[in-house]
């Protein structure tokens, strides 16, 4: 896959779903199939959609991810066989012109769900200088499952989940979306 494909691309989504998602960057998956937030991300975004469909079908009304607009923090790939990076660096994601990319990349939604600290840091900053001031912006940690299980350790309940435990990544995912719409209260 070459990467000038994923450098000028996004998951355009349906457009009238409400929601845009903005991740780090395109990974070693991503690069492969030209797709974003592919893989284990990607399964991991579709069953906390699947959750957050329960309890907000206006906001979230789709499972499937490639039914909203999926940007990235950075469009350069990273991962560690590539470049030894799994983050875009801050210098990258500051840069005006990425930030001008993401800020038409989101401009117009209601909802920008951020997932990690690259994607947070971008879109604070595109919504500072170019005063987004109608999108409600929910934060949440990365889904892959190294955030995930190192992040959540409890289930929505307050239950301790063992790694490896039957539907363990269900209720990691079940708690980060409670965090995403605790957010919306």
């Amino acid at each position: 896959m070459n990467d000038q494909i994923l450098k000028v691309g996004r998951n355009e989504g349906k457009k009238e779903i409400p929601t845009a998602f903005i991740f780090s960057c395109p990974g070693q998956e991503e690069r492969k199939s030209g797709k974003l937030v592919n893989g284990q991300t990607g399964k991991n975004l579709d069953g906390m959609l699947s959750i957050l469909r329960q309890q907000y079908p206006d906001i979230f009304p789709s499972d499937n991810r490639y039914d909203y607009r999926i940007t990235n923090s950075s469009e350069q790939v990273h991962y560690q066989a590539y470049d030894h990076k799994s983050e875009p660096g801050k210098k990258e994601i500051m840069d005006p012109q990425n930030l001008l990319r993401l800020k038409q990349d989101i401009e117009g939604y209601r909802y920008v769900i951020t997932f990690g600290r690259c994607a947070a840091a971008a879109a604070k900053e595109a919504a500072s200088r170019f005063g987004l001031e109608q999108t409600v912006f929910l934060y949440s940690q990365h889904l892959s499952f190294l955030s995930l299980n190192s992040s959540i350790q409890t289930d929505i309940h307050g239950n301790p989940i063992v790694r490896g435990s039957k539907n363990s990544t269900y209720k990691r995912l079940e708690a980060a979306a409670k965090k995403i719409t605790d957010q919306l209260v």
